[in-house]
């Protein structure tokens, strides 16, 4: 297995695009004879960063989104959950290369719900619809970015009125591969996506497993994906109605947090305000 370093990480992505122009342009749909099973478990290893802290005072809605936080004022974003053993959930699982196989009929869906954004990381394709849906009785400005390098060009921006349902469109930058969901009013609201141009994707589970069927034999590149990571990388070679077990080891040390979003204290001492708090109803943080 190979990492690849923080420098290189876009040149990666640039030779996935480059050698497999089908990840962006197409997919032909066949029947799979034989096909194989990628399967196996994604783990972190050390101490994952503690949750970034966003105080509700500074964002509008904040006896409703209130009934989330750690009762203090406070906001919690949660970018890592790792199981006990390790098993590390929310990380992407994409085999890349492979022109041919089962049907793509893949439309995502991104869930607002008690001032979140659900699912945290979610798989896109290019050209392709996006449902978003609001479940709050508030207004979301749901905003959508497309990522490369340091640069973040924006997409869509949607404001999201109580029970809406709205269906907007992906549309990647020639050599783009990074989405991103947030909330223009409500910042702690977070979510990412990346592009796939086959079916051969999974998201890990909660314990960290992951399992892709139906894959036709052949070799490909597999990576493991998670916004705050260094990418994974490993070769894949599947024989017909194989079924593979692998493994992919993430390392905490090496999380990549932008300077800007890096926290060490409170900004305001929300806790000298007890009369405003709002009590946590739903989940205490």
């Amino acid at each position: 297995m190979r990492k690849l370093n923080h420098w290189i990480y876009a040149l990666f992505f640039l030779y996935l695009f480059c050698s497999y122009p089908f990840l962006a342009w197409g997919y032909e749909e066949i029947e799979v004879k034989s096909g194989g099973t990628l399967a196996g478990k994604v783990t972190l290893k050390g101490m994952p960063p503690p949750a970034r802290i966003f105080h509700l005072i500074t964002s509008p809605n904040m006896g409703y989104c209130g009934r989330i936080s750690d009762g203090k004022g406070n906001r919690l974003l949660e970018e890592f959950s790792v199981a006990e053993d390790g098993g590390f959930s929310d990380v992407v699982i994409l085999i890349v290369g492979v022109e041919k196989g089962k049907p793509f009929n893949y439309t995502p869906d991104i869930h607002v719900e008690n001032c979140q954004i659900n699912p945290f990381v979610e798989v896109v394709r290019n050209n392709h619809p996006i449902n978003l849906v609001n479940h709050d009785p508030v207004i979301h400005d749901i905003q959508s970015y497309t990522l490369k390098d340091q640069y973040t060009f924006a997409m869509f921006n949607k404001p999201l009125v109580p029970d809406a349902k709205v269906v907007k469109q992906v549309k990647f930058r020639p050599g783009h591969y990074l989405f991103r969901v947030q909330c223009g009013v409500h910042a702690f609201m977070q979510s990412w996506g990346i592009a796939a141009g086959n079916p051969y994707f999974a998201v890990t589970a909660k314990d960290g497993t992951f399992s892709i069927s139906d894959i036709p034999p052949g070799e490909y590149d597999v990576i493991a994906f998670h916004p705050l990571m260094e990418v994974l990388l490993q070769r894949l070679n599947l024989l017909p109605a194989e079924k593979k077990i692998t493994s992919f080891e993430f390392e905490a040390e090496k999380v990549m947090i932008p300077l800007h979003d890096l926290q060490t204290g409170y900004r305001f001492d929300t806790a000298l305000l007890p009369s405003i708090i709002p009590r946590p109803t739903i989940l205490p943080q």
